[in-house]
């Protein structure tokens, strides 16, 4: 299905804000060679959300890559795209926990992202489907979770 990726275009440079009704994510290498999952960061714009917050905390815990709430751009992601840099991009939110994105029209072109075609989307967003779901049912112990009997 087709979602907006909402951009603020108080400039020229269409900051990436939301997608659809979600938060918008992306993996990739930065501009610095760091691998980095990034979202706009809660500046009054941004909607605030119980599923963002678990996915930043679930992965600055893993410790497996750097996690940053910064603006960024349309024009960072295009260019991230053309150097093949992207890893995977998802929306998060409550409803969906992760959805997948694997294609961004901006510019008058269509950026395609990368997912598994195996997964029907990128690892990290199914590692953080399941890993949520798995909390969620208490199938794994954790401090967010208490099982009633």
């Amino acid at each position: 299905s087709s979602r907006v990726l909402w951009t603020l275009a108080v400039t020229q440079f269409h900051e990436v804000a939301e997608v659809g009704t979600m938060n918008f994510m992306m993996l990739w290498t930065n501009e610095n060679g760091e691998k980095e999952l990034v979202t706009p960061p809660l500046d009054g714009t941004i909607l605030p959300g119980v599923t963002r917050d678990s996915i930043l905390e679930l992965c600055r815990g893993w410790g497996e890559f750097k996690v940053s709430e910064r603006k960024f751009t349309m024009h960072d992601v295009a260019r991230a795209v053309k150097e093949k840099r992207i890893v995977e991009a998802f929306g998060c939110g409550t409803a969906a926990i992760v959805s997948p994105i694997k294609l961004v029209h901006f510019g008058g072109e269509d950026l395609n992202i990368p997912i598994d075609p195996a997964l029907g989307a990128g690892k990290l967003t199914k590692r953080i489907a399941d890993t949520i779901m798995a909390i969620q049912y208490g199938e794994v112990p954790h401090e967010w979770s208490v099982v009633i009997n």
